[in-house]
């Protein structure tokens, strides 16, 4: 395992990877249909002025409505997906990056009777449409169909993970790229982030809370549906139709998936991400990927770095704005490339 501290430019690591594709960035506007007939649009961004066959990767977005670009529109705009395609395709890797099913250009497809909103919205549906987009890159004439990673975001670091495990002997990604991805179940996180959240309640008033969540999460993981009876103030967190979503995430434990991953992993975590813990989450999955029998792993830690992996610039900087570091992008791209060379 490599375990690097990014502290400013990586002179070094810049210097070391030319501007193969001075010719500039190609992005192409795309669709492709997932396994029940949903159609999704997307950018596939690809290096300018390819000769040959180039890696590739699919890049998973996080949580909610978040488009292909790691935006929520109009409330969050990160770019973040955006700008580490754009980054990559200059240094000659290509990337598929879609909007999620029903949201965004993929509106027309939502489900016209809120009723079937639960089955369009389930897990494996994600799932499938991740499986979906890795197999229209790879059948992309000028992408290495053998050198074709999943890079995933947040909760997309999670749908890399499971993907992944499912297809452990058969199409297996060179590699996966986990950033800002839990490494405890999904329980423990919300969990976590509430209590975070209730700091200015009472004890007594955030024990109540807490143990009104923890029912909730106790009868989705037995039914797969949501209580009716639910506080109003976990309306937003279990919309009614979740339940076979939750329930199929709360099955997942991320540092067991990254474990029987057989392939290489790169974990990029900031060290001031308030929804991921670099301590707790990053280093589990460190843990477990150490356990493999032939371990091939870096660990990137960042500081001052937010959740969508932008420094801050203050103490009151949330980390959605500004660029991604060059010297990430950079690191990223020496590891992956590294990855995939051709005997």
């Amino acid at each position: 395992m490599i375990r690097l501290r990014l502290a400013g430019l990586l002179l070094a690591l810049t210097l070391c990877i030319p501007n193969a594709h001075a010719e500039g960035v190609v992005n192409q506007q795309i669709s492709f249909t997932s396994n029940d007939g949903a159609v999704l649009a997307g950018t596939l961004t690809m290096p300018g002025g390819v000769v040959e066959k180039v890696p590739a990767l699919v890049l998973l977005q996080g949580s909610g409505p978040t488009d292909r670009d790691g935006n929520q529109p109009p409330v969050m705009r990160t770019d973040l997906l955006r700008q580490i395609a754009e980054a990559l395709a200059q240094k000659g890797i290509a990337s598929l990056r879609y909007d999620k099913r029903g949201m965004h250009a993929n509106a027309v497809g939502l489900p016209a009777d809120p009723k079937d909103y639960a089955a369009y919205f389930n897990w494996q549906h994600f799932v499938d449409d991740a499986y979906a987009a890795y197999a229209f890159l790879r059948s992309q004439s000028s992408v290495d169909l053998n050198k074709v990673g999943l890079a995933g975001h947040s909760e997309g670091g999670m749908i890399a993970l499971d993907l992944a495990h499912r297809l452990q002997d058969r199409e297996k990604p060179v590699a996966l790229l986990l950033l800002s991805t839990a490494g405890r179940p999904l329980d423990v996180i919300v969990r976590e982030q509430l209590e975070r959240q209730l700091g200015s309640l009472k004890p007594a008033q955030r024990r109540a809370f807490l143990a009104e969540n923890d029912r909730v999460v106790r009868e989705i993981r037995a039914t797969g549906k949501v209580p009716e009876k639910l506080p109003q103030a976990l309306n937003g967190l279990y919309p009614s139709y979740s339940g076979p979503f939750w329930q199929a995430q709360l099955r997942l434990n991320p540092a067991e998936l990254a474990q029987r991953y057989t392939g290489p992993v790169m974990i990029v975590q900031g060290d001031a991400d308030t929804q991921i813990s670099a301590e707790r989450d990053a280093l589990a999955l460190d843990r477990a990927l150490q356990t493999r029998s032939m371990d091939d792993h870096a660990l990137v830690l960042l500081p001052r770095t937010s959740h969508n992996l932008k420094r801050l610039q203050d103490d009151k900087d949330q980390g959605f704005e500004g660029e991604i570091d060059p010297a990430l992008t950079d690191r990223i791209a020496v590891w992956l490339l590294s990855k995939t060379v051709t005997p």
